[in-house]
């Protein structure tokens, strides 16, 4: 027979699973709030969600990382600072950003080109010194590596 705190605690994550996709750190976390809880099942709980395929980091970060290219346009220093702070580290993003560049032939100037583009009327009135720190600032905010962001800055013709 299965214990009652255990059950309790499965029944926890799966409600806050249900609301949204959680990491295993941050899933973990929330269990570490509840009445009763250990770390032994806590361990069991993640366990036993990740067998059921309710708990999955490496596909949590594969979802993201595609939304941000796909729809909000932000390169993939944003997307691993988001999730770093979820429990992912780093290497496992730039490894799953890897993957994803291979897999659709992705160019990270690419991509900020078109953020540069979706937001242009922003800058475009500007004198040419402001443009260009609205624009560095805008592409590092959206998380475009610095070498990329001073080159793409410049104001010019390009878009």
């Amino acid at each position: 027979m299965e214990d009652p705190i255990q059950r309790s605690l499965m029944d926890y994550a799966l409600r806050a699973l249900a609301r949204r996709a959680h990491t295993s750190h941050e899933l973990l976390v929330k269990l570490r709030r509840r009445a009763n809880f250990t770390e032994a099942l806590g361990g069991r709980v993640i366990q036993r969600l990740e067998e059921l395929k309710f708990l999955n980091d490496s596909e949590l970060v594969k979802s993201q990382l595609a939304d941000a290219v796909h729809y909000r346009h932000q390169g993939h220093l944003k997307v691993a600072s988001k999730l770093f702070k979820k429990g992912i580290p780093f290497a496992q993003t730039k490894a799953a950003w890897d993957e994803l560049k291979k897999s659709e032939e992705l160019s990270e100037r690419d991509l900020a080109l078109a953020a540069l583009e979706k937001a242009k009327k922003r800058f475009e009135n500007l004198p040419p010194q402001k443009q260009y720190q609205r624009r560095a600032q805008f592409l590092a905010s959206h998380g475009f590596s610095p070498e990329l962001t001073f080159e793409l800055a410049k104001p010019d013709d390009r878009l």
